[in-house]
């Protein structure tokens, strides 16, 4: 996949700067044992971890548009419009539609496992079935785990992101002089969780769309 080269870069970096402010926590409880404040480290990992992905999803999907719009390869519920569509030069109705995909997906967040599917549909069939293929490739039966917990384990991780990010996780039912507890073992799990799920989209969101299912082609 080196059309995704560039951006998987962007994502391990972005990764390890996550699992580096996991080392701060650990520093700062050595130098302050006990001290509350040590744990807005691990709230920065976590919504850099979160924050990471989101940003991954967002140009993973710019990229592989882009790369259909020029190959001619179809995709699915992707309006744009016929202002573009009846640019004549190729080269710049690329260009142009693919800065209206990025416009149009800039609001939007698909870390929730129904926004990520749905963005992924846009560019291949059943896509949870194929990240859960991915994720058990290699694995046991006995311990391979099945869409619904993957699902379920990516919205707690979202919620839990907006709860840092929308209401800095504050307890509402303690007035506001608690914050929700966080730890090292969870974050470092939630780390790990992300980038191993990250590591599977671009090769998910690559597989072509059978063709009566498809509608698209800008090229």
């Amino acid at each position: 996949m080196e059309r995704f080269g560039d951006a998987i870069r962007t994502f391990d970096h972005a990764i390890d700067r996550a699992r580096q402010l996991i080392n701060l926590y650990d520093a700062l409880c050595a130098l302050r044992r006990d001290d509350p404040a040590n744990d807005d480290a691990l709230r920065s990992a976590y919504f850099q971890a979160v924050s990471s992905f989101d940003f991954f999803v967002h140009e993973v999907a710019l990229i592989e548009a882009t790369h259909r719009f020029q190959n001619s390869i179809k995709t699915r519920n992707i309006s744009l419009p016929m202002e573009i569509m009846t640019i004549a030069d190729a080269e710049e109705r690329i260009a142009v539609a693919s800065a209206h995909i990025r416009k149009s997906n800039s609001y939007k967040a698909f870390v929730d496992p129904a926004k990520l599917a749905e963005l992924l549909s846009c560019y291949c069939d059943k896509p949870w079935q194929k990240i859960i293929e991915r994720i058990n490739e290699g694995v046991e039966n006995s311990t391979q785990n099945d869409e619904q917990s993957i699902k379920g384990q990516l919205k707690s991780i979202w919620k839990r992101r907006n709860q840092i990010a929308h209401e800095a996780d504050v307890n509402p039912t303690l007035a506001g002089i608690r914050l929700w507890p966080i730890d090292k073992p969870d974050t470092e799990l939630t780390i790990a969780f992300i980038a191993a799920l990250g590591s599977h989209i671009p090769n998910v969101i690559s597989e072509q769309l059978a063709n009566e299912n498809s509608d698209e082609e800008i090229g």
